[in-house]
Protein backbone atom coordinates (compact mmCIF):
# COMPACT_ATOMS: atom_id res chain seq x y z
CA UNK A 1 0.00 0.00 0.00
CA UNK A 2 0.98 3.33 -0.95
CA UNK A 3 1.05 6.43 1.76
CA UNK A 4 0.69 10.10 -0.34
CA UNK A 5 1.32 12.74 2.28
CA UNK A 6 0.69 15.70 0.48
CA UNK A 7 0.27 19.89 1.19
CA UNK A 8 -1.09 23.02 -0.34
CA UNK A 9 0.47 26.35 -1.42
CA UNK A 10 -1.99 29.16 -1.48
CA UNK A 11 -3.29 31.00 -4.56
CA UNK A 12 -1.74 34.53 -3.31
CA UNK A 13 -1.64 36.94 -6.96
CA UNK A 14 0.61 38.50 -7.50
CA UNK A 15 3.56 36.48 -5.59
CA UNK A 16 1.57 33.11 -5.94
CA UNK A 17 0.51 32.90 -9.78
CA UNK A 18 -1.55 29.11 -8.79
CA UNK A 19 -2.54 27.09 -6.50
CA UNK A 20 -0.34 23.95 -5.80
CA UNK A 21 -1.36 20.61 -4.35
CA UNK A 22 1.17 17.53 -3.72
CA UNK A 23 3.72 16.01 -1.53
CA UNK A 24 5.39 12.83 -1.70
CA UNK A 25 3.97 9.22 -1.50
CA UNK A 26 5.96 5.93 -0.01
CA UNK A 27 5.24 2.17 0.56
CA UNK A 28 4.02 1.32 3.42
CA UNK A 29 7.30 -1.24 4.16
CA UNK A 30 9.54 1.99 3.22
CA UNK A 31 7.64 4.83 5.36
CA UNK A 32 10.32 3.74 8.62
CA UNK A 33 13.10 4.04 6.73
CA UNK A 34 12.79 7.58 5.29
CA UNK A 35 11.14 8.93 9.29
CA UNK A 36 14.82 7.61 10.22
CA UNK A 37 16.66 9.44 7.72
CA UNK A 38 14.88 12.54 8.82
CA UNK A 39 14.81 12.12 11.99
CA UNK A 40 18.73 12.20 11.65
CA UNK A 41 19.16 15.10 9.70
CA UNK A 42 16.82 16.32 12.82
CA UNK A 43 19.01 15.02 15.15
CA UNK A 44 21.71 16.83 13.47
CA UNK A 45 20.59 20.11 13.06
CA UNK A 46 18.61 20.35 16.35
CA UNK A 47 20.56 18.24 18.15
CA UNK A 48 17.27 16.59 19.20
CA UNK A 49 14.86 13.80 17.29
CA UNK A 50 11.61 14.61 18.83
CA UNK A 51 8.95 15.54 16.88
CA UNK A 52 8.00 18.97 18.35
CA UNK A 53 7.54 22.33 16.92
CA UNK A 54 11.30 23.17 17.73
CA UNK A 55 12.55 20.54 15.20
CA UNK A 56 10.51 20.78 12.13
CA UNK A 57 11.84 21.16 8.35
CA UNK A 58 9.79 23.57 6.18
CA UNK A 59 10.90 24.91 2.93
CA UNK A 60 9.85 28.70 3.35
CA UNK A 61 11.62 28.49 6.77
CA UNK A 62 14.55 27.32 5.48
CA UNK A 63 15.09 29.72 2.70
CA UNK A 64 13.91 32.94 5.03
CA UNK A 65 15.87 32.00 7.61
CA UNK A 66 12.28 32.33 9.80
CA UNK A 67 11.14 30.11 12.83
CA UNK A 68 13.55 27.22 13.61
CA UNK A 69 16.27 28.72 11.48
CA UNK A 70 16.13 32.27 12.64
CA UNK A 71 19.92 33.42 12.91
CA UNK A 72 21.11 30.53 10.90
CA UNK A 73 23.87 30.70 8.87
CA UNK A 74 22.49 31.19 5.15
CA UNK A 75 24.92 28.49 3.00
CA UNK A 76 24.03 26.46 6.53
CA UNK A 77 20.48 26.62 5.45
CA UNK A 78 21.16 25.61 1.99
CA UNK A 79 23.06 22.45 2.96
CA UNK A 80 20.02 21.65 5.22
CA UNK A 81 17.75 21.93 2.15
CA UNK A 82 20.19 20.07 -0.23
CA UNK A 83 20.14 16.68 2.30
CA UNK A 84 15.98 16.82 2.41
CA UNK A 85 16.14 17.38 -1.45
CA UNK A 86 18.12 14.16 -1.64
CA UNK A 87 15.84 12.48 0.79
CA UNK A 88 12.99 13.67 -1.52
CA UNK A 89 14.96 12.84 -4.66
CA UNK A 90 15.51 8.59 -3.37
CA UNK A 91 13.92 5.35 -4.91
CA UNK A 92 12.05 5.19 -1.98
CA UNK A 93 9.75 8.57 -2.54
CA UNK A 94 7.32 9.02 -5.16
CA UNK A 95 6.73 13.07 -6.03
CA UNK A 96 3.24 14.25 -6.71
CA UNK A 97 1.83 17.16 -7.68
CA UNK A 98 -0.95 19.22 -9.04
CA UNK A 99 -0.86 23.20 -10.69
CA UNK A 100 -3.74 25.14 -10.90
CA UNK A 101 -3.80 28.49 -12.61
CA UNK A 102 -7.13 30.46 -11.21
CA UNK A 103 -6.30 33.08 -13.76
CA UNK A 104 -6.98 31.18 -17.11
CA UNK A 105 -10.33 29.80 -15.48
CA UNK A 106 -13.14 30.75 -17.31
CA UNK A 107 -16.17 30.64 -14.90
CA UNK A 108 -15.54 31.16 -11.18
CA UNK A 109 -14.02 27.79 -9.03
CA UNK A 110 -12.71 26.90 -6.10
CA UNK A 111 -8.70 26.63 -6.78
CA UNK A 112 -8.46 23.89 -4.28
CA UNK A 113 -11.43 22.17 -4.68
CA UNK A 114 -10.46 21.63 -8.48
CA UNK A 115 -7.05 20.83 -6.89
CA UNK A 116 -7.81 17.92 -4.63
CA UNK A 117 -10.47 16.44 -7.25
CA UNK A 118 -7.47 16.23 -9.75
CA UNK A 119 -5.02 14.94 -7.29
CA UNK A 120 -7.30 12.28 -6.39
CA UNK A 121 -8.25 11.01 -9.96
CA UNK A 122 -4.86 11.33 -10.75
CA UNK A 123 -3.55 9.17 -7.67
CA UNK A 124 -6.20 6.71 -8.28
CA UNK A 125 -4.92 6.44 -12.20
CA UNK A 126 -0.88 5.98 -10.30
CA UNK A 127 -2.85 3.08 -8.21
CA UNK A 128 -4.39 1.25 -10.87
CA UNK A 129 -0.86 1.74 -12.84
CA UNK A 130 1.05 -0.03 -9.93
CA UNK A 131 -1.90 -2.96 -8.68
CA UNK A 132 -1.80 -1.40 -5.52
CA UNK A 133 -3.91 0.40 -2.82
CA UNK A 134 -3.36 4.21 -1.21
CA UNK A 135 -4.27 6.53 1.83
CA UNK A 136 -4.19 10.12 1.40
CA UNK A 137 -2.30 11.88 4.94
CA UNK A 138 -2.61 15.95 4.60
CA UNK A 139 -1.13 18.91 6.59
CA UNK A 140 -3.89 20.02 9.41
CA UNK A 141 -6.19 22.60 7.79
CA UNK A 142 -8.96 23.24 10.31
CA UNK A 143 -11.27 24.76 7.86
CA UNK A 144 -10.51 22.32 4.79
CA UNK A 145 -11.31 19.20 6.76
CA UNK A 146 -14.15 18.86 6.97
CA UNK A 147 -15.31 19.15 3.13
CA UNK A 148 -11.83 17.36 2.20
CA UNK A 149 -13.35 14.43 3.53
CA UNK A 150 -16.50 14.76 2.42
CA UNK A 151 -15.09 15.51 -1.05
CA UNK A 152 -12.99 11.97 -1.36
CA UNK A 153 -16.74 10.19 0.32
CA UNK A 154 -19.02 11.40 -2.85
CA UNK A 155 -15.37 11.07 -5.29
CA UNK A 156 -15.45 6.98 -4.01
CA UNK A 157 -19.10 6.38 -3.58
CA UNK A 158 -20.20 7.88 -7.51
CA UNK A 159 -16.70 9.20 -9.21
CA UNK A 160 -15.25 12.74 -9.88
CA UNK A 161 -17.91 15.40 -10.61
CA UNK A 162 -16.72 16.68 -13.96
CA UNK A 163 -18.44 15.50 -17.49
CA UNK A 164 -15.91 12.72 -17.53
CA UNK A 165 -15.98 11.28 -14.08
CA UNK A 166 -13.23 9.15 -13.09
CA UNK A 167 -14.37 6.25 -10.80
CA UNK A 168 -12.35 5.90 -7.34
CA UNK A 169 -11.60 2.92 -6.24
CA UNK A 170 -8.11 2.81 -4.80
CA UNK A 171 -7.84 5.22 -2.34
CA UNK A 172 -8.98 3.64 0.97
CA UNK A 173 -10.81 5.02 4.10
CA UNK A 174 -10.88 8.43 4.44
CA UNK A 175 -8.07 11.34 4.19
CA UNK A 176 -6.61 11.30 7.32
CA UNK A 177 -4.80 14.31 8.68
CA UNK A 178 -1.86 15.60 10.93
CA UNK A 179 -0.20 18.67 12.37
CA UNK A 180 3.29 18.87 10.77
CA UNK A 181 4.99 19.11 13.81
CA UNK A 182 3.49 15.74 14.34
CA UNK A 183 4.59 13.96 11.20
CA UNK A 184 7.78 14.05 9.30
CA UNK A 185 6.36 12.72 6.03
CA UNK A 186 4.19 15.55 6.17
CA UNK A 187 7.74 17.80 6.86
CA UNK A 188 8.84 16.08 3.62
CA UNK A 189 6.05 17.02 1.53
CA UNK A 190 6.10 20.72 2.47
CA UNK A 191 9.89 21.16 1.58
CA UNK A 192 8.96 19.08 -1.88
CA UNK A 193 5.90 20.90 -2.88
CA UNK A 194 7.49 24.30 -2.18
CA UNK A 195 10.43 23.33 -3.61
CA UNK A 196 8.52 22.29 -6.74
CA UNK A 197 6.53 25.90 -6.83
CA UNK A 198 9.56 27.48 -5.99
CA UNK A 199 11.78 26.61 -9.38
CA UNK A 200 12.24 28.82 -12.09
CA UNK A 201 14.29 28.93 -15.55
CA UNK A 202 16.07 31.34 -14.09
CA UNK A 203 16.52 34.14 -11.04
CA UNK A 204 18.47 37.53 -11.22
CA UNK A 205 19.04 37.58 -7.27
CA UNK A 206 22.02 34.82 -5.73
CA UNK A 207 20.43 33.21 -3.36
CA UNK A 208 17.62 32.34 -5.56
CA UNK A 209 19.78 31.01 -8.27
CA UNK A 210 21.75 29.09 -5.05
CA UNK A 211 18.26 27.34 -4.18
CA UNK A 212 17.41 26.96 -8.11
CA UNK A 213 20.62 25.13 -8.80
CA UNK A 214 19.97 22.72 -5.81
CA UNK A 215 16.37 22.06 -6.77
CA UNK A 216 17.31 21.47 -10.60
CA UNK A 217 20.67 19.24 -9.25
CA UNK A 218 18.74 17.01 -6.93
CA UNK A 219 16.40 15.77 -9.54
CA UNK A 220 12.87 16.04 -7.56
CA UNK A 221 11.62 18.09 -10.82
CA UNK A 222 10.73 14.74 -12.51
CA UNK A 223 7.28 13.46 -10.27
CA UNK A 224 5.41 10.12 -10.86
CA UNK A 225 2.29 12.07 -10.66
CA UNK A 226 1.70 15.89 -12.28
CA UNK A 227 -1.01 18.22 -13.31
CA UNK A 228 -0.93 21.75 -14.53
CA UNK A 229 -4.55 22.78 -15.38
CA UNK A 230 -6.42 24.96 -17.45
CA UNK A 231 -2.92 25.57 -19.46
CA UNK A 232 -4.99 27.68 -21.35
CA UNK A 233 -8.11 30.05 -20.66
CA UNK A 234 -10.99 28.17 -22.46
CA UNK A 235 -14.22 26.70 -21.33
CA UNK A 236 -14.21 23.11 -19.21
CA UNK A 237 -18.11 21.57 -19.14
CA UNK A 238 -18.97 20.17 -15.42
Amino acid sequence: MYLFYYDEVKYDPPAQEAFWMGGVAVRSEDLSSIEAKMNDLALKVFNRRLLEHGTEFHGRDIFHGKSSFKGMDSQLRLEIFKELLAICASKEIFRFYIKIIPANFVYPQEPDEVAFMYLVEQIDKFLVRSDSLGMLIGDMDEPKVGPTVASLSQYRDGGTYWAKGTKIDRLIDTVHFARSHHSRLIQLADVYLYARQFYRASYDAVWHQKYNEAIINSGVLSAAISKTWPSERRWYHR
